[in-house]
């Protein structure tokens, strides 16, 4: 039989299927569900996951307050289940705001000259890694070196992050240039402890002179709100970290090879540093931190790093009732399937039969009845097809001109495409499953029936 006669029978019958229009509603309700629902769970789980894994996510602050932080006391902490490193902070802190002085890049001198900078410098702790999109890793990159993000933007107006649409420069383009930076407003501040006859007490600001420092970039690392960093931070590594403070120590006439000043005290005694304290993985947090405590140190369990609360429920909410929505939509739309299915098959009885009785064969009455089915199905993933695109395109344009914390929720459109094919496949594959499992009725009727009434 050829294809245009089956063709004309399938369509025929579609005026004459009673359900068509419910499942042109359905098969178009679990395209949308499929690709809107599922891309946007897997973004925003991802980025929570993300934010799980990140070094300072993973990280409880032990501070020399109560009293020093003592190479046994390291060892003892360091044997504590699920810890991973204790690592020494001292340095830069990621707490000095620094201005851009001039860079290789003409484009960003001809900005800075008419605009406030403003941007953070961290250094990497021990065993933190920032892996790289463009250039290389810090780990063997000579000191004054550093990571710009993805998305860069040094200018003084963002620094509220809610600030929108902003003109991010592609981090991309700066590895190989030069980046000049000083301390904002010519200071360079920093955290140090003080100890009084042993006994510690409350850090204290270090304020000092800033001199420049040019850096070069050598790498591009991903700038997300789900991991530390931010569209104005760069990173050096733990030597430049180290020779950069104390570069603007000693430039303040603060002499660091004798204990004879605060500072000084501070910057050559380890058991007046602060420490990260690493876990493994940020569920074991509270059993780590629950160990430590009873040692009698100075110790916080809140991360640096902070994710908003709205960001977690919706997680939540997208990880558990959007599967639960996705999997209640194809459930119905199975049942209705095979219901409408049989209500085919009870209802034509007669005309199946007629069919046979002038010669049509049981696989050429299934296919008709088969493409019946992938045309109406067809037809409702089109539709859902078109409204998810448009969904995700706008939601996408929103998020990505709105501020830098929306842009955790930007969907992947190569993630999108890959849930539209699989909903594609379940919207061509329901029907012809529908009419695997009823074979059995239609193979049953015979040319006598084309005499029962339908």
């Amino acid at each position: 039989m050829k294809f245009s006669n089956l063709h004309f029978l399938a369509k025929s019958q579609i005026r004459g299927n009673k359900n068509s229009k419910t499942i042109i509603i359905l098969i178009c309700f679990l395209v949308i569900a499929l690709t809107v629902v599922s891309t946007f769970a897997v973004t925003i789980v991802g980025t929570v996951d993300d934010y799980k894994e990140d070094y300072k996510a993973r990280s409880i602050y032990l501070s020399p307050f109560l009293k020093p932080i003592t190479k046994e006391t390291i060892d003892a902490i360091s044997s504590v289940e699920h810890v991973e490193t204790v690592a020494d902070v001292t340095g830069m802190y990621g707490t000095t705001p620094f201005v851009i002085c001039e860079t290789s890049d003409n484009e960003i001198d001809k900005e800075i000259e008419t605009r406030e900078t403003f941007l953070y410098v961290s250094g990497l702790y021990d065993n933190q890694e920032k892996s790289v999109i463009k250039g290389e890793t810090l780990d063997n990159a000579p000191v004054f070196s550093c990571l710009v993000p993805s998305i860069f933007y040094p200018f003084e107006d963002a620094g509220d992050s809610n600030y929108k649409n902003l003109d991010y420069i592609d981090g991309t383009t700066l590895v190989g240039e030069t980046i000049t930076i000083k301390g904002y407003k010519d200071r360079f501040t920093f955290q140090y402890y003080t100890s009084i006859d042993g006994v510690m007490h409350y850090d204290e600001e270090g304020d000092v002179s800033s001199p420049e420092f040019k850096l070069k970039v050598v790498g591009t690392y991903y700038c997300s709100p789900g991991l530390s960093g931010n569209f104005h931070s760069l990173y050096v590594s733990r030597e430049t970290d180290l020779l950069m403070t104390q570069m603007a120590i000693e430039g303040a006439g603060i002499d660091l090879s004798t204990n004879d000043h605060n500072i000084s005290r501070w910057w050559n005694t380890p058991s007046m540093h602060g420490y990260y304290v690493v876990v493994d993985d940020y569920e074991n947090i509270a059993s780590v931190y629950n160990e430590i405590v009873p040692m009698g140190y100075a110790i916080t369990d809140s991360n640096e790093l902070y994710i908003d609360d709205s960001t977690i429920i919706m997680a939540k909410l997208f990880g558990k009732v959007g599967v639960f929505m996705i999997v209640a939509i194809a459930l119905v739309s199975i049942v209705i399937l095979i219901q409408s299915s049989i209500s085919v098959i009870r209802e034509r009885k007669g005309f199946i039969g007629l069919m046979k009785a002038i010669g049509y064969k049981n696989r050429q009455v299934f296919a008709s009845l088969c493409l019946e089915h992938l045309y109406l199905t067809i037809k409702g993933f089109v539709y859902g097809a078109m409204i998810s695109g448009v969904i995700v395109v706008v939601a996408n344009y929103v998020f990505a001109h709105g501020s830098y914390q929306q842009m955790k929720y930007i969907v992947d459109l190569d993630l999108y495409f890959v849930f539209l094919g699989l909903s594609f496949l379940i919207a061509t594959a329901v029907p012809v499953i529908c009419q695997l499992v009823l074979l059995n009725k239609l193979v049953r009727i015979q040319p006598k029936d084309a005499m029962s009434a339908n």
